[in-house]
């Protein structure tokens, strides 16, 4: 007589596949969700270094000039005499941050933010300025703020620098 050979039954292994692939499927949707939440993630980092970028330009530019002019969607600086450039201006218009500069009377245009080909869209851009009197009495920007609106995905930022001319500061 033979003994009776321990094993599975079939519906043992069927409810053992079936709690498997319950457990498969849960792993899944939270490695996708973490993947998902990776993407964002880079999105927000790329979205945050643009603006910090941008605006550090244009705050360093503000600091270094001799000349501040400001419109609410522009800001057109004047750099110190020696510096090689005649004129810089940072423009808004149709959603596309320009960086123009002008150097022996020939301008050149650049695109910062807000090509077709880029993640990052740009929504606002404000500038304001503040007027003032110099050391010596005379009118002059006392400071500037720049407010920038990104998008990126789902994610949007705002945020805003100011600067002060170093020319026009009294000690």
């Amino acid at each position: 007589m033979r003994k009776k050979q321990k094993a599975f039954t079939l519906l043992e292994l069927l409810i053992s596949i079936t709690l498997l692939a319950m457990l498969m499927a849960s792993v899944a949707a939270a490695v996708h969700a973490s993947l998902q939440s990776s993407t964002e993630n880079t999105k927000l980092a790329a979205l945050t270094q643009s603006a910090r970028s941008v605006l550090n330009r244009i705050t360093h530019d503000v600091r270094t000039a001799a000349a501040v002019g400001i419109t609410s969607t522009a800001v057109t600086i004047i750099p110190p005499t020696g510096s090689g450039v005649d004129q810089i201006q940072y423009e808004f218009a149709d959603g596309v941050l320009y960086y123009r500069r002008t150097v022996g009377g020939n301008e050149e245009s650049y695109v910062l933010i807000g090509s077709a080909d880029e993640n990052v869209a740009v929504d606002s851009f404000l500038a304001l300025s503040q007027i003032g009197l110099d050391w010596q009495g005379v009118p002059c920007t006392k400071s500037v703020t720049v407010t920038l609106g990104l998008t990126s995905g789902s994610n949007t930022l705002t945020v805003t620098a100011s600067a002060s001319p170093r020319r026009n500061q009294t000690f």
